[in-house]
């Protein structure tokens, strides 16, 4: 029997995504396919399988993730969905629970970029609410020279929480890649 279910996970929180879907599995609820919020899954015995996602940076069609899923299926790890995104792909991987875990994302140039891509997709978001924030604030400022009651203010505060936390998780993200950088430098 199939189920689907519905849940949104940022882009930034695929380690928190892919923690879900493996719980499901451990449930017996196996992902046959995923979109940007929807999962469908089928019934398996509880822990049959575990899942993998990888941020890659190429579109699904082209020949160079063909390779790579190719590659994954003689390892005995089969595709069951992905996700594009401009210029990249998240995809899911799923292989029998054996005790042993493949390693996938050997390389730290791959998680490097990861990373990377990452902040570049989540610091517009900080801009924007950078810039609804200055908006709101002006409006406000209007409103209290009319002598007019608003919400703006409220508006405002939430909108500069959210830059601040979109700041924040950046500047780890930063850290992170930083860090990958030394460890790469030092493997070399």
């Amino acid at each position: 029997m199939r189920t689907t279910y519905r849940k949104l996970f940022w882009i930034w929180e695929l380690p928190k995504e892919e923690a879900w879907i493996n719980e499901m599995a451990g449930h017996g609820y196996g992902l046959v396919a995923a979109g940007k919020i929807t999962f469908e899954f089928e019934d398996i015995n509880p822990g049959q399988y575990k899942y993998k996602e990888l941020f890659m940076k190429d579109s699904f069609q082209s020949a160079k993730m063909r390779d790579f899923l190719r590659f994954m299926e003689e390892m005995g790890i089969e595709n069951v969905g992905h996700v594009s995104y401009p210029g990249h792909t998240v995809i899911y991987l799923r292989y029998e629970n054996n005790g042993t875990e493949p390693e996938i994302y050997s390389d730290l140039d791959s998680r490097i970029e990861y990373e990377k891509t990452l902040v570049r997709y989540i610091i517009p978001l900080a801009i924007i609410n950078i810039l609804a924030w200055l908006y709101n604030m002006a409006v406000m400022i209007i409103c209290i020279k009319n002598g007019t009651p608003n919400f703006i203010g409220l508006i405002s505060l939430i909108n500069l929480g959210i830059a601040v936390a979109i700041f924040i998780h950046t500047g780890k993200k930063l850290q992170k890649i930083k860090a990958l950088e030394q460890e790469r430098t030092i493997h070399e």
